[in-house]
């Protein structure tokens, strides 16, 4: 029996029609942020009954090492999940020809109820929460990647930020890349020479929120492919370098209502100027140390978190600041926003996202008291609060009531689970030192995350 209903049905088969389309990539998200599913034929995929994948998906490791969790183990078997395809996210691959692209729900099979892992269907409890009180969300990611040779060198060595000679070298692949993703519906604002060896940055036009999830996740996948048709290797690993720039993912977020931003008017005299970003900025400072598990999800991305490197360090905020935690952008009038500046490349984006809208109803609920802003220099300041530097502090941190009613009681059981055994596979492999970045970690998240 067919999941969809008629409209979604003609609309996908006309377009497959139109485009030829022979095989649509059917996705999904593991908790550590990396695309899974299966690769489906159009006929099959136009029945509508979408396709069974293992739960484990969901609680092995970055290496698909499977392990017992809470979620799931050998006495369980590893059963189905029932994976169903989100026709508002259905692409026409931009970057070859015949294939199209889906985002997938996860369902119990039989009761069709989401799958408690499922990151995707938190962002979306978050989003239906503000769509209650009158609001959609708007944002846009921006993520920064490391390019390299076919041998994983960089394909730069030197620091030239901004170079546009620089970039004018790298136009034979970046060129491809950007136009794939303009083909696959994902438009690109504009991309730079950042601030590491072989490093750059890629912004995203401003959108929905879940629609820009999605992207971000197409985003990342279609980087590493296009780049690897040119010999050139790809990584969002938060740290691949211990003395070099890490990979970051800045995330821009604002409020509508009645198709106007909420954050625009200037309504109490407050250095904000708004009184619901004031407030939806409370939450998001309020919550981070929770939140810095999924926004920091890695060994190598504590690394990451230096002093001076564009990476905070602290739970701070200032006006279009960038050595802090929430850059607040505003007598912007329209384009007035927060972006959150601690997340790392290679974090899930779906629970980061989760995680900040709940953060941020959270402050528009209550009634916070803004810390001041930061006005110069926040690492000589010794007035802010400081984040871990280690995974197992932020994995003390995040279990916790805020982020069990975010994520639910069998995500955040689980996620500690998986936690916990990954900081005791790195500790096992002889490191815990945080002044070099490991071969164990190039190894573990070079490739894949």
């Amino acid at each position: 029996m067919s999941i969809w209903i008629d409209s979604e049905r003609e609309r996908v088969t006309a377009l497959c029609e139109e485009h030829q389309i022979h095989t649509v990539e059917c996705v999904i998200v593991d908790t550590w942020g990396i695309p899974r599913g299966k690769r489906i034929p159009v006929r099959q995929f136009l029945r509508g009954s979408g396709y069974a994948i293992a739960n484990v998906v969901y609680s092995w490791d970055p290496t698909c090492f499977i392990f017992a969790t809470p979620w799931v183990n050998e006495e369980d078997g590893f059963p189905d999940m029932h994976a169903v395809p989100d026709l508002s996210s259905f692409r026409v691959a931009g970057w070859t020809d015949g294939v199209a692209i889906v985002m997938c729900d996860t369902v119990h099979p039989g009761t069709n109820e989401p799958i408690e892992m499922d990151a995707r269907n938190m962002l979306k409890r978050q989003l239906a929460k503000f769509a209650a009180a009158g609001f959609e969300v708007n944002g846009a990611t921006e993520l920064e990647c490391h390019f390299y040779n076919a041998k994983w060198e960089p394909l730069y060595d030197d620091i030239n930020c901004y170079s546009i000679a620089r970039g004018a070298e790298m136009n034979y692949f970046m060129f491809d890349i950007c136009e794939s993703l303009r083909k696959t519906g994902i438009e690109v604002e504009a991309w730079n020479v950042e601030y590491g060896p072989g490093q750059t940055e890629i912004n995203l036009r401003y959108g929905p929120l879940l629609e820009m999830a999605d992207a971000t996740v197409y985003f990342k996948y279609i980087v590493r492919t296009v780049a690897m048709k040119h010999g050139i290797n790809t990584t969002f690993m938060a740290k691949p370098f211990l003395q070099e720039a890490g990979n970051g993912m800045h995330i821009h977020q604002s409020l509508e209502r009645d198709g106007v931003n909420a954050f625009a008017d200037s309504d109490e005299d407050s250095v904000v100027g708004n009184s619901l970003m004031r407030k939806y900025l409370t939450g998001l400072l309020k919550h981070h140390l929770e939140l810095q598990l999924v926004m920091t999800p890695t060994i190598s991305g504590y690394k990451r978190l230096q002093d001076y490197s564009f990476s905070p360090t602290q739970v701070t905020w200032g006006l279009d600041h960038r050595l802090v935690g929430v850059r607040s952008i505003t007598g912007a009038g329209a384009a007035n926003r927060l972006e959150s500046r601690w997340a790392a490349a290679d974090a899930n984006p779906y629970l980061v996202l989760a995680g900040c809208l709940a953060a941020g109803l959270d402050g528009l609920e209550n009634e916070y008291e803004l810390m001041d802003q930061v006005v110069g220099d926040p690492h000589a300041d010794e007035r802010w609060q400081r984040l871990p530097t280690d995974i197992s502090s932020a994995i003390d941190n995040f279990d916790s009531h805020f982020t069990r009613s975010t994520y639910g009681d069998v995500f955040v059981d689980n996620f500690v689970f998986m936690q916990r055994r990954e900081a005791a596979e790195f500790a096992e492999h002889g490191h815990s030192a945080l002044d070099e970045v490991s071969y164990w970690e190039i190894k573990r998240y070079r490739g894949v995350i």
